[in-house]
């Protein structure tokens, strides 16, 4: 009975300990949550030259632990908020895309939207155009034109062309 009550204390401890996690940012409220909306989608269309649609947007604030930092039994957990955006070129429908944000620093919004600007912006466009090429493969469908050659011309003028892999899939495979 006594070893019982023992591993009953221990398994309580263990259980506390869990629920301490450590913040690796704020979680941020309706209003900041908002404000990084509206300057991803603003950065975007300053970047791309054209307006997009925000077709769906969330934001998550929770713990998870990394399967690294664990001992014994108990594993340190984190609480940070995550980002998502599903955006729609409007000029060229063919285009859309999906944006994770991380939020796993104590940083500004304007520092978060900054490392978006460096890390991701200039990308997110021409993996709209690589999703549209697997959609199309996987459904055997016809591209649609003009789109796909203003976005073919576009990525492969800045050196994004992962998009080729999928258009010679469709090129070899559904052109006869």
């Amino acid at each position: 009975m006594n070893k019982l009550i023992k591993i009953i204390v221990v398994s309580f401890l263990l259980i506390g300990l869990g629920s301490c996690a450590t913040k690796l940012s704020p979680e941020r409220n309706k209003n900041q949550q908002q404000q990084v909306k509206k300057q991803v989608i603003k950065a975007l269309e300053d970047y791309y030259k054209q307006p997009f649609e925000l077709i769906d947007f969330s934001y998550k604030y929770e713990s998870y632990s990394d399967p690294h930092d664990c001992v014994f039994l108990y594993c340190k957990t984190k609480k940070s908020g995550q980002y998502v955006f599903n955006v729609k070129a409007i000029d060229n429908p063919i285009i859309e895309f999906k944006i994770i944000i991380n939020d796993d620093k104590k940083e500004s919004i304007n520092d978060l939207v900054d490392s978006f600007k460096k890390n991701q912006l200039n990308s997110v466009y021409c993996m709209g155009l690589t999703n549209y090429y697997r959609y199309i493969n996987n459904n055997s469908l016809t591209l649609k034109q003009p789109y796909t050659e203003q976005a073919e011309k576009y990525c492969s003028s800045i050196g994004q062309e992962r998009y080729k892999l999928y258009q010679n899939y469709y090129l070899k495979h559904h052109i006869n």
